[in-house]
Formats: C-alpha cells, structure tokens, sequence
C-alpha cells in the first residue's frame, strides 16, 4: 500500500447526475430549504449512515501509516449500482453490508435517484457534481436489464471500449479528470486481460465558506503530527460563532459553508488521546449523538491550510469483505448473472480521492472505480479557543438530511 503523509478523510457521495459551475467567484446564496424525506426514505437514509461511519472506520483500521482520505459517498453509490448485476446470496450480502439489507433493490436505487437531485438543489452556491459510467470490453455480452438499471437510476453513460488497445485507460481517465474538474486525473494505468467490465462514480465538490477567513490573518505555526514530528504549515484564523461541542474525550466545530446546507465537521481529540483512537471509537450513535449536542458558541478557529491526495489502492476490498461483501470478491462464489450469463467476480475496487482547504472554501474530488473479471482467468461570552494543532477528524455533511459527503482523519501535515 503507498504511503502517504496527510490525512484520512471519508466522503460518501449519493446520485446520478451533476451541476456544474465553473467559476469560484461568490455567489448570493439562496435561502436554505431542508431535504424533506418520507418516513421510508428516512429509514434508508438511517441505513446508509451506518455504512458511512463503519466503513470509515474500518478504512481507519486498514491504513498503515499517513494520512487517509476517502469518500463514503461515492464507494456506496458505486457499489449499489453494480449490485443490481448480483443474484442470490451475493446480491443480498452487497446490499447488507452497504446498509440496505432490509430493503428491496427498487427501495435502495429509487433513494439514490431521489436524493442526488435534492443535494444538488440543497445550496446554489456550492458546485456539486456526480457522474456514473460503465466501460464494458466490446465483445463481452452484457444484459439489457443491467444497463437500463444503471442508465434509469444512476445516469450512467454505457461505453464499449476494445480493453486491448493500450489507450483505453485513457479514455478512462480523461472522464475521470473532466468530471472532477481536473483534480482526479488517473484511476487506472492498464487493464489487465481477465477484466470485462468497469463502472465509475465521480464526486466533486466546491463550496465557499459562509465565512470566509480573511488571508492577512493567515500565518505559520506549529502542527503536531501524530509521527511525533512537528510541522510549521499555515493557519487560517478568525473569531466566529459557530456551531460547537466538547466532552472529555472530544470538541467538535461545524464550519458552514454558502446558505450553510453543507458544512464541514472538525472532531479535534481530546489531548492524550489520538486522532486514530478516536475514529475507531466513533458509531453512528456517537455520531449522531455529537451532531444532536452541538450548540451555538463564538470560537477562535485557527485552521490549517492544506491540499493532499490519497489513492486506497489494495485497501477497500480486505475492507469491504470483513464487513459482509466478502462473497462479491470470489472467484468460485460471486453470481453476478444479472450482468451477464458468463461468471464473473469483482477483482479491483479503488478510489483516488483530492482536497484542498483554503481561505475561501474547500474543493474536493472522488472517483471510485469497480473491475469485473472473468472467473477463470452554552456559549461563552468570551471566545473559546478552537485550535486545529495536532491531529483531527473532519467531516463535510448536509444539514437537513445529515447526509456525509467527506470525512477525514488527519494525522500528518
């Protein structure tokens, strides 16, 4: 697995189609209007979220050393969508790990389709955009039912590519770079013989800050990282009300972002305590209970400024198996035959993933890419000190839903 020195976030991505702004210049953000679910789609939604949070942190288990950063988001629309091609036992432990279990596949792809539109319209100064395709070896035969699933709910483009011409990848990767705004640039090098076939999601996200730090408050300081080594990196700062909670073991600031329907949730631990200890602690009751106690408090938020990128190479499928897809990645077992008639199994599942957080906001990018083989072959009146030092987590939500776009656990700078 690559090292890397940077952190670890987390992002899940819902939907099919995208919005596309391409200027940074600020916009008036409309008011907010909250995602309104019904009780079913809440129950989903509910669902959903536990494979957030567990996946993140069974990624956080995985990682070896540095930083990680991953979206959730787009990991669980991609499979979900390539679950519609599993049959049996398969299908059902797809759906079972990814938070569906106890709901049908119609259930688990109209949520998707309804959601994507409602993100997308949350906060019209936030640059949200999401993108599915399916890449399939010319003359592998793929059935119809398949590709419709894929077209009606997720959006996806279907493309037929000769997999021995060595430009393939290429083409691959230019969707990659134009549907993330350049930031991903390649998921993949080479296509090995045995693949037949590949779906993308693409995520892609870029908000201002409702309040923007101002750069002549910008200056060097000391981070701790969890190396024990300490960095001098720049800092964003600024006095402002926000969101807040603490406890003995962790506080918590939520940055909004535009008419505030996404913001990001910084989880600084306690010190003492590592930023790692803490992502393996967390639940989803440990979420929701941090997001149900944060309460109004006027903080001094000093910030780092950063930029990094993270590939999960080999990490996602040890991963995705302990948590219940194992049947999926087996040669001898997967039934996807609602691909196609011809065994196949599912031999890569990756993500390349970018942030960058600065004065103004935040951009960040995700692809996920999943490979088929054949089978053979209370606020204080004074500001609370809110000082990002040392390692934390963080996390990029919309409000109404809860929904969890990015998360991160950032160890080194």
């Amino acid at each position: 697995m690559k090292s890397l020195s940077g952190f670890c976030i987390f992002a899940v991505l819902f939907g099919f189609s995208f919005i596309s702004c391409s200027k940074w210049d600020r916009k008036s953000p409309i008011d907010r209007q909250d995602i309104v679910l019904t009780k079913a789609q809440q129950e989903v939604l509910d669902s959903s979220q536990v494979f957030a949070i567990d996946f993140f942190k069974e990624m956080c288990r995985e990682l070896e050393k540095g930083n990680l950063f991953i979206s959730p988001l787009s990991a669980s629309m991609a499979l979900s969508a390539v679950t519609n091609g599993g049959a049996g036992t398969t299908m059902e432990g797809m759906k079972a790990t990814l938070g569906f279990g106890n709901f049908s596949l119609e259930q688990m792809n109209d949520f998707y389709k309804m959601l994507v539109p409602a993100l997308k319209k949350a906060d019209n100064t936030v640059d949200l955009l999401v993108a599915n395709a399916a890449w399939i070896e010319q003359t592998f035969p793929v059935k119809e039912s398949f590709t419709n699933s894929l077209q009606d709910y997720y959006d996806a483009s279907i493309n037929k590519l000769d997999f021995n011409d060595p430009k393939s990848p290429d083409v691959i990767n230019a969707w990659c770079s134009e549907n993330t705004k350049g930031m991903i640039k390649e998921i993949i090098d080479r296509i090995d013989p045995a693949y037949r076939l590949f779906y993308t999601n693409a995520l892609y996200f870029k908000g201002d800050w409702k309040s923007t730090f101002d750069k002549k408050d910008s200056r060097k300081g000391p981070f701790q990282n969890a190396s024990g080594h300490t960095s001098q990196i720049v800092f964003m700062e600024q006095t402002q009300t926000l969101r807040y909670y603490t406890n003995k073991k962790v506080a918590l600031a939520e940055l909004p972002y535009g008419n505030e329907a996404f913001s990001m949730v910084v989880a600084l631990p306690a010190e003492g305590m590592s930023a790692e200890d803490l992502a393996l602690s967390l639940d989803i009751a440990t979420w929701n209970d941090w997001m149900e106690s944060l309460y109004p408090a006027t903080l001094h938020v000093r910030m780092p400024r950063f930029e990094l990128a993270f590939d999960t190479e080999d990490m996602m499928i040890p991963v995705l198996a302990r948590m219940g897809m194992g049947i999926a990645f087996d040669p001898l077992m997967a039934d996807f035959s609602h691909i196609s008639d011809i065994p196949l199994f599912i031999g890569m599942v990756k993500q390349s993933t970018r942030i960058q957080v600065d004065e103004k906001g935040t951009e960040a990018a995700a692809v996920t890419i999943i490979g088929f083989e054949l089978t053979s072959a209370g606020p204080d009146p004074q500001p609370i000190p809110f000082h990002v030092d040392r390692p934390f987590l963080l996390f990029i939500k919309e409000k109404s839903t809860g929904t969890i776009l990015f998360s991160g656990l950032i160890k080194e700078l």
